[in-house]
């Protein structure tokens, strides 16, 4: 069983994405932004992240610029879960280490594909 981190700013994101997560048999933590996702890798070892990357207090490449600043974190997955499209923000995301770019909204079943195939 994987150990999933959820950060959006969104509930109903939060609540399908967990929902989506446990129903292929896997534990799923959720926050509100970054800030509370950098708190939950200091209490938890997940083995992918999922984030959105507009929330207030601290945004999903800030939350990526962070993580990958760790040594123990570096090589945890993360999948940005958002809105934006642009080329720009694609690049930032992949140069600070994003394995994939998924926009909203999703559908379930391409949200478990993802996350099935980063756990490989």
């Amino acid at each position: 069983m994987a150990k999933i981190l959820v950060a959006d700013d969104a509930g109903l994101i939060r609540m399908v994405a967990k929902k989506a997560i446990e129903v292929v048999g896997h534990e799923a933590v959720v926050v509100e932004n970054g800030a509370e996702g950098l708190e939950a890798l200091k209490h938890h070892q997940f083995d992918l992240i999922f984030s959105d990357v507009n929330m207030p207090i601290m945004g999903g490449l800030e939350m990526v610029e962070n993580i990958k600043q760790v040594r123990a974190y570096k090589f945890i997955p993360i999948v940005m879960l958002t809105t934006e499209s642009s080329e720009e923000l694609k690049e930032k995301g992949k140069a600070l280490g994003v394995k994939a770019w998924m926009l909203k909204p999703f559908n379930k079943e391409k949200f478990v594909m993802v996350l099935q195939k980063l756990l490989g």
